[in-house]
């Protein structure tokens, strides 16, 4: 579905997100890595019936500013994901709601630890920060070799796979957002942040930053969901995940992989504002 984005600054860099929906409370939309807020257009119309929906394109991907020359970390991403609440917020009691898919999943723990107090209750789908990644997506960053891997990454044969890889059914996407968000995916520049991403890790890891040690700090709801066919991020995960965030739920899509709010946008859709709204109707 169409609709009409803006750019706002944060931290000097321009981004773009979308405010649609006229319903409060507020529902922020973070996507994952190789994506953009685009991957929730099967859900935003769903979404507004009930909420102000807010969509952000997360610096380095989609129609945001990419800066080659930056120092990329939890911190950076959790700061900028805060200012852009505070710039967008009606009011001070206004609730806040999120939902964060894979990377998206890790920076909103992120933002939620580091900025008490800023969400009322949070979604977790198919959520990165639990897993260790492979060692050769590190080497794909290395000097030498990362403009030659940027050329296959992106070529369509192998983005093509990689990117059919994330669904359960393809055929059940809708066939325009599937072509539209595969064309996102293959963005050379974007590409570049992964990389920049890759190279320093070490500042956005879950774990090694520390933050996965104190989910115990956490005392709003959150919702975990997960397809039981993800190919990028195992279901066995949804269950550490649980554990781990105290008093959170776990729900579990049959027949779907790591993205259901493309693969089955209405059960996604109803599952979210269930758990979101259960205590406000």
């Amino acid at each position: 579905m169409p609709f009409n984005s803006s750019t706002i600054i944060l931290d000097g860099h321009k981004h773009r997100f979308i405010d649609t929906g006229s319903s409060k409370p507020t529902l922020l939309l973070l996507h994952g890595i190789s994506c953009s807020l685009n991957f929730f257009e099967e859900t935003i119309p769903l979404f507004s019936r009930s909420f102000r929906v807010l969509a952000l394109d997360l610096l380095g991907f989609g129609g945001s500013d990419k800066p080659r020359k930056i120092a990329y970390s939890l911190e950076l991403y959790s700061s900028l994901i805060k200012e852009f609440l505070d710039k967008t917020r009606n009011n001070e009691n206004e609730k806040i709601f999120a939902v964060g898919h894979s990377m998206g999943g890790k920076y909103l723990l992120s933002t939620a630890l580091l900025y008490p107090g800023s969400f009322d209750k949070l979604v977790l789908s198919n959520t990165d920060g639990f897993t260790e990644p492979p060692r050769w997506v590190r080497g794909i960053s290395l000097p030498g070799i990362k403009q030659v891997l940027k050329k296959v990454f992106t070529s369509e044969p192998v983005s093509s796979k990689a990117f059919k890889t994330a669904f359960h059914n393809p055929e059940q996407v809708n066939n325009v957002s599937y072509k539209k968000n595969l064309a996102i995916s293959r963005d050379k520049d974007a590409m570049e942040t992964i990389m920049a991403l890759n190279r320093n890790y070490k500042h956005l890891d879950f774990s090694r930053t520390g933050l996965r040690q104190q989910l115990d700090q956490l005392t709003i709801p959150v919702l975990i969901l997960w397809g039981d066919h993800d190919l990028y991020i195992s279901p066995s995960v949804a269950g550490i995940v649980h554990n781990e965030i105290p008093g959170s739920e776990l729900y579990i899509f049959k027949n779907c992989g790591h993205s259901p709010m493309l693969e089955c946008p209405e059960s996604f859709s109803n599952k979210v504002v269930r758990f979101l709204l259960n205590d406000e109707q």
